[in-house]
C-alpha cells in the first residue's frame, strides 16, 4: 500500500512539475486562454467586396439595376452572359468610377435589350444612362433597340469628367449609339455601332476649356447609320483609326442652336478608313429610318424650301473651325469625298467655316473606286486650306467670281480677308444654291440620289457595300 501511494506523489509532483514548465515557458501575467484571446484581437476584419455579380440563374442580382443600387465609388459590376431586358440609371457622384462590365468572351454575350424594357414611367430610353458621374466606365456588352440611345453619359446635371465605352457594340437604337454629351474629356474605344437612326457615335455640347482635356474616338467601325460619327458643339475630340463605311454620311462635326456651346471646333480626323457613304436611308425600304426632322425650312419669294441631312459624303464639316482631316482613306463617296460649308441660318451666326485644314489625305483608291468629286467648299468663312492630298479634284462650279484658288487655298491660308473668302457665312452663291442647297432640298429627299455619281465598287477587305434597292426614279 505504502509503494502504491508513492507512485501516486510521484505521478503528482511530475505532472505539477510539467504544468510549471508549460506555464514558466508563456510570458509573465499571462495564460494560456489570454493567449488565445490575444490571437483574435490580432485577427484583421475581412474588408467588403467592391464586385458585385450579376446573372440570369444562381447571383445575388439578377438585374444590372439592382446591383448598380447597391454598388459604390470605384466598384466593378461583372454581367454573365445573358440577355437582360431592362435600362440601366447609373445617377449621381456616388458611383464615380464605377466599372460596368461583360463577362463574355465577346460583346454580344451580354445584351442589354431595349424592345419591352421598362424604366420609371414607362418604356426604357437608354440601355445605360450615366447622369452627373465622373469616369463611369462600361465594357463588353451590346446595347440594342432602344427608344433613344444604346448608351448615354451627360453632364448636365452635377458635370461629367472622364467616361470610358470600351468594347461595345450598339445596334439598332432610335437615336444614337454610344453618346457623351456635356463631358470633359473621355474616350470611346474599340467599338461597333450600326443601325442608328441618327450616328454610331456622337460627342456633343462640350464645354469650353482654357485647358482643354481631350476626347478621343479610336478603333471604331460605325455602318449603316444616318451618320458614323456626329458631333454637334464638339470640341477637343480627336477621331482616329477607325472606319466609316456605308452611312448616308461618315463623320459629321457640326454646329447647331439644338445644343449649346456653339461652335464646334477643336478637332482631328486622322488615319480613318472613309468610304461608301452612299446609304440612302430616306428611301422606303430603307431598314434605318431617320430620328431627324431636317435642317429647316427656307422662304425665298413665293416658294418655301425645306433642307435635309445630305447623303453620299464621306467628311462633312458643318459651321467647324480649326479641324484638321488629314492622312484619311477617302474613296467611294458619291457625292463627295469631304466638304466644308457653313449655315447662314444659325441664329446668332455661330455656324462658320473657319481655319480648317484638309492635308495629305488620299482619294478615289489610285483611282479604282473615286469619289464623285473629292472636296467641296462654299466659298464662305476664312482660313480653310488644302494641301497634300493624293488626288484632289474639287467642286468647282462657282461663276460668281472666285477663282479655284480662292475657293481651295493651299496651306498655311492667307490671312483673312484676302484669301478669297467671305469671312462670313454667306458662301459662293452658286456653290451654295445650286451645288448644296440643289442636293439638300430634293423634294422627296430620296432623290437627292439624283445628284450622285454612281460606280460599281472594287472589293475592299472583308467590306460589302450596302445600296437600298429599289433606288429614286430620277
Amino acid at each position: 500500500m505504502r509503494l502504491g501511494l508513492g507512485l501516486f506523489v510521484a505521478a503528482v509532483l511530475a505532472l505539477t512539475l510539467t504544468v510549471s514548465v508549460t506555464a514558466s515557458a508563456s510570458p509573465a501575467g499571462s495564460s494560456s486562454a489570454s493567449a488565445v484571446a490575444a490571437g483574435k484581437k490580432k485577427k484583421k476584419k475581412k474588408k467588403k467586396s467592391k464586385v458585385l455579380t450579376v446573372c440570369k440563374h444562381g447571383c445575388k442580382y439578377r438585374t444590372i439595376q439592382k446591383a448598380v443600387n447597391k454598388a459604390g465609388k470605384k466598384w466593378t459590376v461583372k454581367v454573365k452572359p445573358g440577355k437582360y431586358v431592362e435600362g440601366v440609371r447609373v445617377y449621381g457622384h456616388k458611383y464615380d468610377g464605377l466599372r460596368i462590365v461583360g463577362t463574355g468572351k465577346k460583346p454580344t454575350d451580354v445584351v442589354i435589350e431595349g424592345t419591352n424594357a421598362q424604366g420609371p414611367g414607362g418604356l426604357a430610353q437608354h440601355g445605360i444612362e450615366g447622369k452627373g458621374v465622373n469616369n463611369l466606365k462600361v465594357e463588353n456588352m451590346k446595347v440594342e433597340n432602344f427608344a433613344s440611345n444604346g448608351v448615354f453619359i451627360h453632364g448636365e446635371e452635377g458635370g461629367c469628367n472622364g467616361y470610358l465605352m470600351k468594347n461595345m457594340v450598339a445596334a439598332d437604337n432610335r437615336s444614337y449609339g454610344l453618346f457623351a454629351l456635356n463631358c470633359i474629356g473621355g474616350r470611346i474605344t474599340q467599338s461597333t455601332g450600326y443601325g442608328q437612326g441618327d450616328s454610331a457615335f456622337y460627342i456633343g455640347e462640350t464645354p469650353p476649356q482654357d485647358d482643354p482635356v481631350r476626347t478621343e474616338l479610336d478603333h471604331l467601325d460605325g455602318h449603316l447609320n444616318v451618320l458614323g460619327y456626329s458631333g454637334t458643339n464638339s470640341k477637343y475630340v480627336d477621331i482616329h483609326d477607325s472606319a466609316f463605311y456605308n452611312n448616308g454620311a461618315g463623320v459629321v462635326p457640326n454646329t447647331l442652336d439644338s445644343e449649346k456651346f456653339e461652335p464646334n471646333s477643336d478637332g482631328t480626323i486622322k488615319n480613318n478608313d472613309i468610304f461608301w457613304n452612299n446609304f440612302n436611308y430616306y428611301l422606303p425600304d430603307s431598314p434605318v429610318q431617320t430620328v431627324s426632322g431636317g435642317l429647316g425650312c427656307i422662304d425665298p419669294p413665293n416658294n418655301t424650301i425645306c433642307l435635309n441631312y445630305p447623303a453620299g459624303i464621306g467628311v462633312i464639316l458643318f459651321g467647324s473651325q480649326g479641324w484638321t482631316v488629314e492622312d484619311n482613306n477617302i474613296f467611294g463617296n458619291f457625292l463627295w469625298g469631304s466638304a466644308a460649308f457653313s449655315d447662314p441660318f444659325n441664329s446668332g451666326d455661330d455656324a462658320i467655316s473657319r481655319d480648317n485644314q484638309f492635308i495629305n489625305n488620299t482619294n478615289g483608291r489610285g483611282g479604282t473606286d473615286i469619289n464623285a468629286v473629292d472636296f467641296f467648299a462654299d466659298g464662305s468663312g476664312s482660313g480653310n486650306c488644302w494641301s497634300g492630298n493624293t488626288s484632289s479634284t474639287f467642286d468647282l462650279s462657282s461663276t460668281a467670281g472666285l477663282t479655284d484658288a480662292e475657293l481651295y487655298p493651299t496651306c498655311p491660308a492667307p490671312a483673312a480677308p484676302n484669301d478669297g473668302a467671305s469671312n462670313t457665312s454667306a458662301g459662293d452663291p452658286i456653290q451654295v444654291f445650286v451645288d448644296l442647297v440643289g442636293v439638300v432640298s430634293a423634294d422627296p429627299a430620296e432623290d437627292m440620289q439624283c445628284a450622285w455619281t454612281e460606280h460599281s465598287h472594287p472589293a475592299f477587305e472583308s467590306y460589302t457595300p450596302f445600296e437600298v434597292s429599289p433606288g429614286p426614279t430620277c
